[in-house]
Protein backbone atom coordinates (compact mmCIF):
# COMPACT_ATOMS: atom_id res chain seq x y z
CA UNK A 1 0.00 0.00 0.00
CA UNK A 2 3.03 2.26 0.11
CA UNK A 3 3.54 2.19 -3.65
CA UNK A 4 3.44 5.68 -5.09
CA UNK A 5 0.98 6.33 -7.87
CA UNK A 6 2.43 7.44 -11.20
CA UNK A 7 2.44 11.22 -11.68
CA UNK A 8 -0.45 12.76 -13.56
CA UNK A 9 -1.18 16.26 -14.75
CA UNK A 10 -3.45 16.67 -11.77
CA UNK A 11 -0.56 15.91 -9.45
CA UNK A 12 1.18 19.14 -10.43
CA UNK A 13 1.28 22.07 -8.11
CA UNK A 14 -0.15 25.46 -8.95
CA UNK A 15 3.19 26.81 -10.15
CA UNK A 16 3.45 24.11 -12.84
CA UNK A 17 6.25 22.16 -11.18
CA UNK A 18 6.07 18.56 -10.02
CA UNK A 19 3.94 17.74 -7.04
CA UNK A 20 5.43 17.58 -3.61
CA UNK A 21 7.00 14.22 -2.85
CA UNK A 22 7.81 13.27 -6.43
CA UNK A 23 11.44 13.25 -7.51
CA UNK A 24 12.27 15.54 -10.43
CA UNK A 25 12.71 13.83 -13.81
CA UNK A 26 16.25 14.33 -15.11
CA UNK A 27 16.54 15.50 -18.72
CA UNK A 28 17.76 13.05 -21.36
CA UNK A 29 21.32 13.45 -22.59
CA UNK A 30 21.69 15.13 -25.98
CA UNK A 31 23.09 12.00 -27.64
CA UNK A 32 19.98 9.94 -26.66
CA UNK A 33 17.42 12.21 -28.30
CA UNK A 34 16.44 11.37 -31.84
CA UNK A 35 15.32 13.82 -34.46
CA UNK A 36 11.68 14.79 -34.03
CA UNK A 37 11.45 13.52 -30.46
CA UNK A 38 11.65 16.92 -28.85
CA UNK A 39 8.98 17.48 -26.30
CA UNK A 40 7.29 20.84 -26.63
CA UNK A 41 5.38 22.37 -23.79
CA UNK A 42 2.58 24.82 -24.50
CA UNK A 43 2.98 28.38 -23.37
CA UNK A 44 -0.56 28.50 -21.99
CA UNK A 45 -1.90 26.00 -19.46
CA UNK A 46 -4.65 24.22 -21.45
CA UNK A 47 -5.82 21.87 -18.69
CA UNK A 48 -8.02 24.39 -16.96
CA UNK A 49 -10.89 21.90 -17.02
CA UNK A 50 -8.73 19.26 -15.34
CA UNK A 51 -8.94 16.62 -18.06
CA UNK A 52 -6.09 14.30 -18.86
CA UNK A 53 -4.41 14.48 -22.27
CA UNK A 54 -6.61 11.56 -23.36
CA UNK A 55 -9.80 13.51 -22.88
CA UNK A 56 -10.37 13.83 -26.62
CA UNK A 57 -10.05 10.06 -26.96
CA UNK A 58 -12.57 9.56 -24.18
CA UNK A 59 -15.01 11.83 -25.96
CA UNK A 60 -14.46 9.94 -29.19
CA UNK A 61 -14.94 6.57 -27.51
CA UNK A 62 -18.06 7.52 -25.57
CA UNK A 63 -19.62 10.23 -27.71
CA UNK A 64 -23.07 10.47 -29.20
CA UNK A 65 -21.86 9.27 -32.58
CA UNK A 66 -21.69 5.65 -31.45
CA UNK A 67 -24.46 3.31 -32.57
CA UNK A 68 -26.32 1.91 -29.54
CA UNK A 69 -26.30 -1.83 -29.06
CA UNK A 70 -29.20 -3.65 -30.65
CA UNK A 71 -29.50 -7.40 -30.11
CA UNK A 72 -29.37 -9.50 -33.27
CA UNK A 73 -32.65 -10.29 -34.92
CA UNK A 74 -33.64 -13.89 -34.19
CA UNK A 75 -33.91 -16.09 -37.28
CA UNK A 76 -37.36 -16.76 -38.69
CA UNK A 77 -38.81 -20.17 -37.96
CA UNK A 78 -39.03 -22.47 -40.95
CA UNK A 79 -42.02 -21.97 -43.21
CA UNK A 80 -44.87 -24.48 -43.25
CA UNK A 81 -46.27 -23.31 -46.62
CA UNK A 82 -43.92 -25.36 -48.86
CA UNK A 83 -44.67 -28.49 -46.86
CA UNK A 84 -48.40 -27.87 -47.14
CA UNK A 85 -48.12 -27.38 -50.90
CA UNK A 86 -46.02 -30.55 -51.29
CA UNK A 87 -48.49 -32.65 -49.28
CA UNK A 88 -51.42 -31.15 -51.22
CA UNK A 89 -49.80 -32.00 -54.58
CA UNK A 90 -49.13 -35.59 -53.46
CA UNK A 91 -52.71 -35.86 -52.15
CA UNK A 92 -54.13 -34.56 -55.45
CA UNK A 93 -51.99 -36.97 -57.48
CA UNK A 94 -53.14 -39.86 -55.27
CA UNK A 95 -56.79 -38.73 -55.43
CA UNK A 96 -56.75 -39.08 -59.22
CA UNK A 97 -56.29 -42.84 -58.83
CA UNK A 98 -57.83 -43.86 -55.53
CA UNK A 99 -59.98 -42.48 -52.75
CA UNK A 100 -58.37 -44.32 -49.86
CA UNK A 101 -55.70 -41.64 -49.46
CA UNK A 102 -58.22 -39.01 -48.39
CA UNK A 103 -56.38 -38.43 -45.03
CA UNK A 104 -53.37 -37.08 -46.96
CA UNK A 105 -55.59 -34.35 -48.41
CA UNK A 106 -56.89 -33.58 -44.92
CA UNK A 107 -53.32 -33.28 -43.61
CA UNK A 108 -52.49 -30.94 -46.51
CA UNK A 109 -55.52 -28.77 -45.70
CA UNK A 110 -54.57 -28.58 -42.02
CA UNK A 111 -50.98 -27.62 -42.88
CA UNK A 112 -52.25 -24.95 -45.29
CA UNK A 113 -54.52 -23.46 -42.63
CA UNK A 114 -51.65 -23.42 -40.11
CA UNK A 115 -49.47 -21.71 -42.73
CA UNK A 116 -52.16 -19.09 -43.39
CA UNK A 117 -52.28 -18.23 -39.70
CA UNK A 118 -48.50 -17.65 -39.47
CA UNK A 119 -47.43 -14.10 -40.26
CA UNK A 120 -44.07 -14.89 -41.87
CA UNK A 121 -45.26 -17.67 -44.22
CA UNK A 122 -46.05 -17.04 -47.86
CA UNK A 123 -49.79 -16.48 -48.19
CA UNK A 124 -49.76 -17.22 -51.92
CA UNK A 125 -48.21 -20.66 -51.44
CA UNK A 126 -50.53 -21.40 -48.51
CA UNK A 127 -53.63 -20.47 -50.53
CA UNK A 128 -52.52 -22.71 -53.38
CA UNK A 129 -51.86 -25.53 -50.92
CA UNK A 130 -55.32 -25.11 -49.38
CA UNK A 131 -57.03 -25.08 -52.79
CA UNK A 132 -55.21 -28.21 -53.99
CA UNK A 133 -55.81 -30.00 -50.68
CA UNK A 134 -59.54 -29.26 -50.80
CA UNK A 135 -59.64 -30.41 -54.43
CA UNK A 136 -57.89 -33.66 -53.50
CA UNK A 137 -60.37 -34.26 -50.66
CA UNK A 138 -63.25 -33.71 -53.12
CA UNK A 139 -61.75 -36.14 -55.65
CA UNK A 140 -61.04 -38.74 -52.95
CA UNK A 141 -64.57 -38.40 -51.55
CA UNK A 142 -65.94 -38.81 -55.10
CA UNK A 143 -63.96 -42.00 -55.56
CA UNK A 144 -65.16 -43.35 -52.22
CA UNK A 145 -68.82 -42.51 -52.96
CA UNK A 146 -68.62 -44.09 -56.41
CA UNK A 147 -66.80 -47.17 -55.02
CA UNK A 148 -69.31 -47.78 -52.26
CA UNK A 149 -72.19 -47.36 -54.71
CA UNK A 150 -70.76 -50.15 -56.87
CA UNK A 151 -70.85 -52.69 -54.08
CA UNK A 152 -73.63 -55.17 -54.50
CA UNK A 153 -75.93 -55.30 -51.55
CA UNK A 154 -77.48 -58.56 -51.57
Amino acid sequence: MTDAQPPTRRARTDDGGPAVGLPPVPPLPDDVRAAGSEVTTPEVDDDADGRLPTAQLEMAAFGDHLIPYAPPVPPKPPSVAPWALGVAIIALAAALFTGWLLPIGAVGAVLAIVSLRRAHDSRRVAVWALALAVLSVVFSAGWLIWGFSQLSVG
